[in-house]
């Protein structure tokens, strides 16, 4: 019987550089102009595993999108179902081998630091994230209700269709109109009765909750 604690926990920083790629010349700058009034942005990395995604993400905003990290009141939640992944995650530590796996040199020199053997995420950059327990099939209630950007690659296609459905309707309510999802490279929200469009953006596709007009 299917276990979510034995979802492998491949993954690493920067995985689908076109995925990052779509954020941030795509996604991110259409985000901040919508919400330039407000200045508030929340974001949810969804199965976030130990953590490698969450800080990539960050990596970019801070890189690349300075203000967001400093005057905008920026929400950025993290979650796994998996206890001993968020605690690698919330410490903040790599081995060698993770850190050389498509991390380039020059963010390695800026947000990380030796730490033993391996390496120490900078206290600026852990400090974007907020990283919790969540099984996707209990509670969200301690979910923010509007979210801008979710990002829950390669989970949904561990559990059945039922399941899927379940937490894709409640996506549905916690993401704003004009928010963004994004999913794995192979899984598909196209069979949800049409609750979801695709929408291309460079490299990437993302989606939107289908206006119902």
């Amino acid at each position: 019987m299917f276990s979510p604690h034995s979802i492998p926990d491949e993954t690493s920083f920067f995985r689908d550089p076109e995925l990052f790629e779509s954020l941030k010349n795509y996604v991110l700058p259409q985000l901040l102009r919508r919400r330039r009034q407000n200045k508030k942005l929340t974001i949810w990395c969804a199965a976030c595993s130990n953590g490698q995604e969450a800080y990539s993400l960050a990596m970019l905003l801070q890189d690349h999108f300075p203000s967001l990290t400093s005057g905008w009141q920026l929400d950025f939640l993290a979650t796994d179902i998996s206890s001993t992944a968020i605690a690698r995650a919330r410490s903040g530590e790599y081995s060698d081998a993770e850190i050389q796996r498509r991390l380039p040199i020059h963010l390695r020199s800026r947000y990380f630091v030796r730490h033993g053997s391996g390496w120490k995420i900078v206290p600026e950059l852990r400090l974007l994230v907020e990283f919790n327990e969540l099984d996707l099939r209990r509670s969200w209630s301690n979910l923010p209700l509007s979210i801008d950007l979710i990002l829950m690659r390669n989970v949904l296609i561990y559990y059945d269709l039922v399941t899927r459905e379940l937490i894709l309707d409640r996506i549905l309510d916690v993401l704003k109109p004009d928010g963004y999802l994004f999913l794995g490279a192979t899984e598909t929200a196209f069979n949800l009765d049409g609750t979801f469009q695709a929408i291309r953006l460079g490299q990437a596709v993302g989606y939107q909750a289908r206006s119902p007009y």
